[in-house]
């Protein structure tokens, strides 16, 4: 009998790294977890603290501290390991000192002969997805960013704090850059089966202080504001990772907003640029993208945003 047996490598072992893992060993999403780590005492100790907990979880999982080549046999290397972030700094500004530690961590994954998934975390993470698609030479399909998955979850959120809601009951995505330049096209957004301006409308009375521009800035500014409260962001990203894991591993047909590869795509044309829109994601990862047919004022954003995040592409590419 040939047992399949699934191995998540994360490379970090920081809040965010962690927290990942837990959040994946928690869930029961794989039978292997492999944590890497420039200290590995440090990894180690984490190893045996979550491991500790491990009578608790609906499923065992294995986790241990690994090496490079590790990286070879894994379906899934998640990289998270990144500067740390600096209250009231920009992703964007924090490019420099994120490529200094990324780049020499793919050259170590494709050194191992690893071909599998590759999800980046790291911020600027459209910027070093792009980055990451170019050095390692993986088929775009199995480059992802984490992307606006996590903007479009606190979309849902702040919509249903606003309107005492259930946040599920709201559809729609953030699209474009995971940054100052992401947007909401609320052409697409809808709550209960309705148009979410119209529902807004409906209710004037009942939410006079809600309003489309006020979401989308409290949108764009809430991992600002989480970082300038605790240091930093975890839980959300944490259990975006693992939604993300979960539906490859699964082999899960699931749309959701991550950051892959913009090449000519429907009317969006653009092109050799990672940002985010709705794609389905399964076991051979990236696949159709779905089509949002975008007002003009919105389309106009994504060319924006997309000019932004090729821009500072092009300050990194001499490291190719």
């Amino acid at each position: 009998m040939d047992v399949r047996r699934s191995r998540v490598v994360v490379i970090g072992t920081g809040h965010v790294g962690m927290t990942v893992v837990s959040t994946i060993v928690a869930n029961g999403l794989c039978n292997e977890v492999v944590l890497i780590n420039r200290t590995p005492q440090r990894a180690q100790g984490e190893v045996m603290d979550l491991a500790d907990g491990e009578e608790f979880f609906s499923r065992y999982t294995k986790i241990r501290v690994g090496d490079w080549n590790d990286c070879a046999g894994a379906d899934i290397v998640i990289i998270t390991a990144g500067a740390h972030p600096i209250p009231g700094q920009s992703r964007l500004s924090e490019l420099g000192a994120d490529i200094d530690i990324v780049d020499p961590i793919l050259k170590s994954v494709m050194a191992s002969g690893f071909d599998g998934m590759l999800i980046m975390v790291s911020n600027p993470v459209d910027v070093l997805a792009w980055f990451a698609w170019k050095r390692t030479g993986l088929p775009s399909r199995q480059v992802i960013g984490t992307g606006t998955a996590l903007d479009t979850a606190r979309m849902k959120t702040i919509i249903a704090e606003r309107t005492r809601l259930d946040p599920r009951t709201v559809g729609g995505y953030v699209i474009g850059e995971h940054g100052d330049s992401q947007f909401i096209p609320w052409s697409t957004v809808n709550i209960v089966g309705k148009p979410f301006a119209r529902y807004l409308s409906d209710n004037a009375a009942k939410y006079p202080d809600v309003t489309l521009d006020g979401i989308e800035e409290a949108t764009r500014r809430r991992g600002m504001e989480i970082k300038a409260l605790k240091g930093g962001t975890n839980y959300g990203i944490a259990a975006t990772v693992s939604a993300i894991v979960k539906t490859i591993l699964w082999d899960e047909r699931r749309v959701m907003p991550v950051s892959t590869l913009i090449d000519g795509q429907y009317s969006y044309d653009e092109h050799d640029v990672f940002l985010s829109l709705p794609v389905a994601l399964d076991g051979d990862g990236v696949g159709d993208f779905v089509d949002l047919h975008l007002t003009d004022d919105e389309m106009a954003r994504f060319h924006d945003s997309a000019r932004i995040v090729r821009e500072h592409c092009a300050m990194i590419a001499d490291r190719l």
